[in-house]
């Protein structure tokens, strides 16, 4: 499957003694297969760690078998998925990198587990790589159709129908591989493991009914500025909890969070945030809502949405230093988007129909010019 970041990725696999890739993301969004590409030509050895027989397989070795396993697979690639669920794999990783130069492509799913693994473990060894949901563009060479990235739009009538797909199921590879009708069983399977599993793993909670209820908050208040102890109040939790499973959702990649951006840090409500979702079709699943979206009362929402996760991914990909956020005032005036790199500062205003009145240095954004800054 083609990925926009791909062709990135080979270059950094190209160096003498390429570093140790690291791919993150949200569970099914295409890291096993962005692995296999990136080993296409090469030969490779794969370790499953939501296997138990793969983490034994790997980790159970003294410093003799682990000669003989390197001289086993020197000139492989080695690919670890899950690499989260085993932290004894990290000392493992190091010696056989360090040591005998082998190659290792990691991917995983809780930025918290990896990163509590990782540490100074692997520090300075590690290229990581954050991949999103399909694109647009990603969907159109997928589908087999011609995309110019140098064009303002491409294919206008196609993408059009797919952006209103798009916002009602989101951009999951897998959406591409089966039968419409059985999208939101998948969805629906997917957001229960994500919530009743992962999160459960993660924190060690017991309250399954506490977090989804908090999952379904945040779901209805997408491009809403969040009051964290509203939503403690509303769900029965401490607010630290809530702040503590958002945060979880974060490392998940379920979420993001947008933060108020502004020059005066005295006009801006700075205590708030916003929280989108990373896949619109997992949002829409937790609410049970996978209506038409011209019929929907929450248009706005998912096309603000939509927008602030294109504009993200495109500019992570590019590996752009950046902020991105919000601005409200304390009197009220409030901005959807702001994107602030090196040398520019970008305001958003989204709006599913057209603005008849416009603001100077303020891009409007609506259904008609959507669809590029989701390619």
């Amino acid at each position: 499957m083609y990925r926009t970041i791909l062709t990135n990725t080979e270059r950094i696999l190209t160096k003498e003694k390429p570093p140790i890739i690291l791919i993150i993301g949200l569970r099914q969004v295409g890291k096993s297969t962005l692995a296999q590409s990136l080993c296409k030509k090469k030969p490779t050895v794969r370790f499953n760690f939501d296997l138990l027989s793969d983490i034994a397989e790997f980790t159970n070795q003294d410093r003799n078998t682990l000669e003989l396993f390197a001289k086993k697979y020197s000139g492989h690639t080695i690919i670890i998925d899950e690499v989260q669920k085993s932290q004894e794999a990290i000392g493992v990783i190091k010696h056989l990198y360090d040591t005998y130069h082998l190659r290792f492509i990691l991917t995983g799913s809780s930025e918290i587990k990896i990163r509590q693994g990782i540490g100074d473990s692997l520090a300075g060894r590690v290229e990581e790589i954050k991949l999103y949901p399909l694109s647009l563009s990603e969907i159109n060479i997928q589908k087999g159709l011609d995309f110019d990235d140098r064009l303002e739009f491409n294919n206008f009538e196609e993408n059009q129908a797919l952006l209103l797909r798009y916002l009602v199921y989101g951009s999951l590879p897998q959406l591409l591989n089966i039968p419409d009708a059985d999208h939101i069983s998948y969805l629906d399977n997917l957001t229960n493991n994500l919530l009743s599993k992962d999160v459960m793993e993660i924190s060690g909670t017991r309250k399954p009914a506490q977090v989804f209820h908090l999952a379904k908050l945040l779901a209805l208040q997408i491009g809403q500025i969040v009051n964290f102890n509203e939503l403690a109040s509303e769900t029965n939790i401490s607010r630290v909890s809530v702040v503590n499973y958002i945060e979880i959702f974060e490392q998940m990649g379920l979420v993001m969070r947008a933060n108020p951006i502004s020059t005066n840090k005295y006009e801006s409500i700075t205590k708030r945030a916003k929280i989108y979702f990373t896949d619109i079709g997992i949002r829409n699943s937790l609410l049970n809502n996978f209506g038409d979206f011209k019929q929907r009362p929450d248009k706005g929402q998912l096309l603000e949405n939509a927008v602030y996760v294109g504009i993200r991914r495109t500019l992570d990909y590019q590996n752009v230093k950046y902020e991105l956020g919000f601005f409200r005032s304390l009197y009220g005036k409030e901005i959807d988007i702001v994107r602030k790199t090196v040398n520019k500062e970008d305001l958003f205003e989204i709006k599913v129909g057209r603005k008849t009145r416009v603001k100077k240095n303020i891009t409007y954004i609506d259904l008609g010019n959507a669809q590029k800054y989701l390619y």
